[in-house]
């Protein structure tokens, strides 16, 4: 049987903008590396400048070509342009695979961001098929682009290329990603030529090492022309980009930020990362599935508790926060009937153990990446992205489902209140 892996996002959280939740988009054993690697100052320099180099710049410009995993297939590979001015006008072009057939473009006026496929557009996840045959041509979505708060990398066109990049165009408006305040260490790997560019090469890790990015960094104008990441999961996801035609402080002509819709298009809004959960007053699909340690855990055993089952994954940011606010949800509410379930299918047994335990979480938990937990929790439950929240009513069925953690827990709090439970913000 063909061995089912789905597709493990990179992260969905942005430092810029305050919102109420923090979601991580989807993820084997980590690769043994020293524990006591230290930050090396040149190296950490070295990235930061990275960063100052693309904020400076009053424009910037460069292709890069993509390739993720090991095969050069058609959904593997392909190629974004981005045209960048300040103080707020961006163009990123995509292909993916060898044609135009999924060509998409974002364009940024100022205001607005404007995303379009000239060719018509792909099908989304959770789609209606008959809603895809009606609108997948002629159409196009608009949404606020405020200055410094908007990320192109989760553009609908940069999401529907197959690659998030490893570098968000937008650092250059300021956006910084959230995984900063998870990075272990940065340091000096190599030193080598990237078409004639003298490079030096970078690795920074995350959580412990369970994903690194290498950055090939220009002596010149500190920009990278090589650049990969390694996500650590059950199977480790590679993505690789090479840069060129980079370009700083050139002349772009405004006219590259300029687009509107052509007579006979109309706004389209994709479905949004909840449309695909289940509903409330559905029945909570039944699953067994393997514990930590080696035994099985069954939802229906819970019948007659009030369940709160927790889609979390190793490398979510936001799951580093929730674990360990569920656990003392927990510890409040478990002798009035409030089960605390963890499900995760996307990491090997021993680094979601080790997060567990770091995080004193002694609430039941799901680690199995089988396929028929793949199938479950991906398809079933609809958690691709992570943490996905579900709670499960006495009677067995779903009550509330949301994306995202709150740390205000109001949506969590609410429903449980409304099942008879006393609960309060712990």
């Amino acid at each position: 049987m063909k061995r089912i892996v789905p597709v493990i996002c990179i992260c969905a959280c942005v430092l810029a903008g305050e919102s109420p939740r923090h979601v991580c988009l989807a993820s084997n054993e980590v690769t043994a590396i020293e524990a006591t690697i230290a930050d090396d100052p040149e190296a950490r320099a070295l990235y930061e400048s990275m960063g100052q180099a693309m904020q400076n710049a009053t424009t910037l410009s460069y292709e890069a070509v993509f390739q993720t995993g090991p095969d050069k297939h058609e959904l593997n590979h392909g190629l974004y342009k981005v045209w960048m001015k300040k103080p707020n006008y961006f163009r990123v072009e995509t292909r993916l695979g060898d044609d135009d057939q999924w060509a998409g473009v974002i364009v940024g006026d100022g205001q607005s961001a404007w995303s379009y496929w000239p060719s018509g557009r792909p099908w989304f996840s959770g789609e209606d098929p008959d809603a895809y045959e009606k609108t997948r041509s002629n159409v196009y979505i608009k949404e606020p682009a405020p200055p410094g708060k908007y990320a192109i990398r989760y553009s609908a066109v940069m999401k529907k290329s197959n690659h998030f990049a490893i570098v968000d165009p937008s650092r250059f408006f300021g956006v910084r990603c959230s995984l900063e305040p998870v990075i272990d260490w940065v340091r000096i790997v190599d030193r080598e030529q990237v078409d004639g560019e003298d490079c030096c090469v970078i690795e920074v890790s995350y959580m412990k090492h369970q994903r690194s990015c290498y950055f090939w960094v220009s002596q010149r104008d500190h920009l990278p022309r090589k650049l990969k990441r390694i996500v650590r999961a059950t199977e480790d996801l590679i993505d690789e980009e090479q840069w060129s035609k980079v370009t700083l402080n050139g002349v772009i002509s405004q006219e590259r930020f300029a687009w509107q819709p052509p007579d006979g298009w109309r706004q389209w809004q994709p479905p949004a990362p909840e449309d695909r959960l289940l509903k409330p007053g559905q029945p909570a699909p039944d699953f067994e599935l393997k514990s930590p340690d080696g035994g099985r855990i069954r939802l229906s055993t819970y019948r007659g508790s009030v369940v709160w089952l927790t889609f979390w994954r190793v490398q979510c940011p936001p799951c580093r926060d929730e674990i360990p606010y569920l656990q003392r949800l927990y510890e409040q509410n478990r002798d009035e009937g409030l089960v605390v379930l963890g499900f995760n299918f996307a990491d090997d047994v021993k680094s979601a153990s080790d997060f567990l335990h770091e995080h004193s979480a002694a609430f039941p938990n799901i680690i199995d990446s089988s396929d028929e937990a793949i199938k479950t929790g991906f398809f079933t439950y609809g958690a691709r992205a992570a943490p996905v929240n579900y709670i499960i009513g006495r009677d067995g069925k779903i009550v509330s489902a949301w994306l995202g953690y709150e740390k205000s827990g109001t949506q969590g709090l609410n429903t449980l209140t409304r099942l008879g439970l006393e609960a309060t913000d712990p």
